[in-house]
């Protein structure tokens, strides 16, 4: 009897949540009704009644309904709004494409021309040539398998060539490998470091694309490619902010528009400036950039605490305000000697190395 009152007491005093949804599965069927229960002063009570309550039924107490499975639907996934599921399907749809490098810039088109090394005229270049810095991240555009991966000190160098159903692509004058032949990537891996292997000039990424038509692999014009993928994760960017922001912003972060407000500024050495802005902010990822607005790590020793500015246009007119005004031609012989002079950075020999490096990708 002790252990049916705890449990009848736990019974009556268990919350309850009204919910009304469809069901998925299974049709809600109605369920026995409750015996209606003696109050609980009169079960704590009466003792004159203890031996033939033992006696009887729990049920003159509750009813408890048979076990049965039921899936709801919902239109929408819990605790989780539309403006969410928009997020999450805009990246996924990110994250299923990659540019081969984090900047795009042709050095060299596709079809005929001189060849470098030898000055060969009417030589038919079978891809694009990308400009890098040694030792650049190189990433899978698609979804794919590793078909080869080769080292050599001629042609295209070591290489990569990546099957991605119907389309092949060969990444060329690589450096350190990090796959191997079988394996399966998604698009962003990182496939390898560029480098200047092969038959090169200096440091560059090759691309060869091939489509397989009839049953067989045909040489195509990799640019149009790449080109259409830059204009989709630029779309899909955009989309994103507008919906970051609940509202289309007026001028969106990216380096297109970055330069746009620098020149403006009056910014000197926009290339090496805007490195900096992929350097401090990890390409406008870090949270100093998007909470603060702050493109540049411009640090308030006072406050002890980053600068916040309304706007990141804001942000590039402080750069000018707080750190070019400081600029003397007279005394810097160039800009990286300008930001070793005033302590920009702790380690500025190694700063000033990355800085230059993406700085040459511009």
């Amino acid at each position: 009897m002790k252990s049916r009152k705890k449990y009848f007491l736990y019974f009556l005093f268990l919350p309850t949540i009204p919910v009304s949804c469809p069901a998925q599965f299974n049709t809600i069927q109605k369920l026995p009704q409750v015996v209606k229960s003696k109050p609980i002063s009169e079960v704590q009570t009466d003792s004159c009644n203890l031996a033939a309550s033992e006696q009887k039924s729990s049920k003159e107490y509750f009813d408890l309904p048979s076990h049965q499975e039921i899936a709801l639907e919902y239109d929408i996934p819990l605790f989780v709004s539309i403006k969410d599921s928009m997020m999450m399907e805009l990246l996924n749809r990110r994250t299923s494409v990659a540019l081969p490098l984090d900047f795009i810039h042709i050095t060299s088109d596709y079809g005929y021309r001189q060849d470098p090394v030898t000055f060969v005229k009417g030589t038919f270049h079978n891809g694009i040539d990308l400009r890098c810095a040694k030792g650049s991240l190189v990433y899978a555009m698609m979804p794919g398998v590793i078909e080869k991966v080769a080292y050599s000190e001629s042609g295209y160098g070591h290489h990569v060539i990546i099957n991605h159903v119907g389309l092949r692509i060969l990444y060329g004058h690589l450096g350190l490998i990090a796959v191997r032949e079988g394996d399966i990537v998604s698009a962003g891996t990182i496939v390898a470091l560029s480098s200047d292997t092969g038959k090169s000039t200096g440091p560059h990424l090759h691309i060869r694309a091939e489509r397989l038509v009839n049953g067989e692999w045909k040489s195509i014009n990799p640019e149009p490619f790449i080109n259409h993928l830059n204009s989709y994760i630029c779309g899909l960017q955009e989309e994103m902010e507008n919906l970051h922001f609940a509202s289309r912003p007026d001028r969106p972060l990216n380096l297109h528009n970055l330069f746009k407000v620098m020149k403006d500024c009056g910014v000197l050495y926009p290339k090496i400036v805007a490195a900096q802005y992929c350097l401090e902010t990890g390409y406008g990822s870090s949270n100093v950039c998007r909470n603060y607005n702050n493109l540049f790590g411009l640090y308030n020793s006072s406050q002890r605490d980053y600068y916040c500015f309304r706007s990141w246009e804001e942000s590039v007119a402080g750069y000018v305000r707080m750190i070019q005004r400081r600029y003397d031609p007279k005394k810097d012989k160039d800009y990286y000697a300008f930001l070793k002079r005033i302590g920009y950075a702790e380690n500025m020999d190694s700063y000033n190395a990355k800085v230059r490096a993406i700085a040459n990708t511009l």
